[in-house]
This record gives C-alpha cells, sequence and structure tokens, in this order.
C-alpha cells in the first residue's frame, strides 16, 4: 500500500513538474491577435501588429516577432500532443536557446512518463518592447491552459497536478539571428495569475 502511494506521490510530483516545464517552455498553436484584440487558439500567422511605434521597422520587428512567437507555440503544441514521435520540425525553427532547451526537456519528460497534452491553449501575446537595433522583442502573454490538459496516454485519464492556475502570465523573449525571429527565453510567473 505505501509503494502505490509513494508511486502516486512521485507522479504527481512529476506531473506537477511536467506541468511546470510546459509553461515554461509554452508552445501551442495560435491565430495571432492584435495586441488590443482578446485571447485566440493558437495557430501561426503573422497578422499581429503595433500601431504606436515610432520607428517604421518597430512594427515590422513586432509582427515578425509574434509571427515567431505563435509558430512557437504551434510546434510546441503538435508535439507535446504525442511526445513519442519526432518533435516538429518547426520547435527549432522558432525557438532557440533556453526555450528550445526547455521545450525539448518537457517532450523528453513526457515521453519517459507517458504522458501528452490534449487540447490548446489560448494566447493573448501583447508586445512590451522592442529594441530594433539589437534585434530583441518582449512579449507579455496571459496563457490560458483550460482547454489544454496533460493526460496518461495508456489510460486517459489527467496527469494534472492539483492547484495549478489554468491562467498564467508568460515573459518572453524574441530574438532575431540569421535573419530569423526565434523565441530565446519563456519564464512562466506562476505567482501572477491572469
Amino acid at each position: 500500500m505505501n509503494m502505490r502511494r509513494g508511486s502516486r506521490s512521485r507522479m504527481t510530483t512529476l506531473c506537477g513538474l511536467a506541468c511546470m516545464l510546459v509553461m515554461l517552455s509554452t508552445s501551442c498553436s495560435t491565430e495571432p491577435s492584435s495586441p488590443s484584440s482578446s485571447s485566440t487558439t493558437t495557430s501561426p500567422s503573422p497578422s499581429n501588429s503595433v500601431t504606436n511605434s515610432t520607428s517604421s521597422a518597430e512594427p515590422t520587428a513586432a509582427n515578425e516577432a509574434l509571427a515567431a512567437y505563435h509558430g512557437y507555440w504551434a510546434a510546441q503544441t503538435r508535439s507535446q500532443a504525442d511526445p513519442a514521435k519526432p518533435q516538429d520540425p518547426n520547435l527549432a525553427r522558432y525557438a532557440k536557446g533556453k526555450a528550445l532547451a526547455g521545450a525539448q526537456s518537457t517532450l523528453l519528460l513526457f515521453r519517459q512518463n507517458g504522458i501528452a497534452m490534449r487540447g490548446a491553449p489560448e494566447l493573448n501575446p501583447h508586445v512590451t518592447s522592442i529594441d530594433s537595433a539589437g534585434g530583441l522583442v518582449s512579449v507579455v502573454d496571459c496563457v490560458d491552459s483550460t482547454n489544454w490538459k496533460p493526460v496518461y496516454v495508456a489510460s486517459g485519464k489527467s496527469a494534472l497536478a492539483p492547484g495549478q492556475a489554468p491562467r498564467v502570465v508568460v515573459d518572453s523573449t524574441i530574438a532575431l539571428s540569421g535573419g530569423r525571429w526565434a523565441v530565446s527565453t519563456s519564464v512562466v510567473h506562476r505567482d501572477q495569475t491572469c
């Protein structure tokens, strides 16, 4: 009996860690929305715009960075839907550095524990700063995972750790490198619900 409780406790801890990693490496497919629009389900297509910018390069940088952000989420969502398969090739296109490493770590953890994500998160990203000269765009998002849940593939049962907020603030940095925008960092603020 203790062995069974210990195993459940360990799996609950692993699921909590997995969910945290999922949110840290957030990825899903979302229809990009304008920075002032309501949240949408993800699917990459560059249509977000920034209208209050002073440099003509800034709206382009913002739009391209948001397209990369949505592409990152789309690739991660597809990859996490079936972690037993190779990762979506667009994941490495739309993520680099810590963001890519986090996404790949999450996929490995899911694969090892027989967990997959079902559904899709809703995103509502807003550009908070643009450094055109440095090729950096900062984005804040309210990621809603109400309809994006971890399940055990073998049983179909929930793998969600108790007490996790369904909507959290996520700060991401999208960097221009080699002529392409990619998410370089993505930090979940679990203490900041939205």
